[in-house]
């Protein structure tokens, strides 16, 4: 067992568990005794499941424009186009 110092305080550890140590311990009268108890509570207590992930939203669906049938077309109208003459050439 070995009393190291953390990112979150002191803690101990015997190399596959860790257990911080509580408020009223201290690092310099921590005993063998109170390491070992430290170390059995840690293993007694389930490890805290994370969190659900809620699933990452997702674009709505496009929609593809419905086609509407279309009433009886008329065909557009023709365009007539003059009839070219041919220039008459004067002498």
């Amino acid at each position: 067992m070995v009393v190291k110092s953390g990112r979150f305080g002191p803690y101990v550890t015997d190399g596959e568990t860790n257990a911080s140590l509580r408020k009223g311990d201290d690092v310099d009268t921590l005993s063998v005794q109170r390491a070992a108890e430290l170390l059995a509570d840690r293993r007694a207590t389930a490890p805290s499941r994370p969190a659900p992930r809620r699933a990452a939203a997702r674009p709505a669906p496009r929609r593809t424009a419905t086609v509407k049938p279309a009433a009886a077309k008329k065909p557009a109208p023709k365009k007539t186009t003059a009839a070219k003459t041919a220039a008459k050439k004067t002498k």
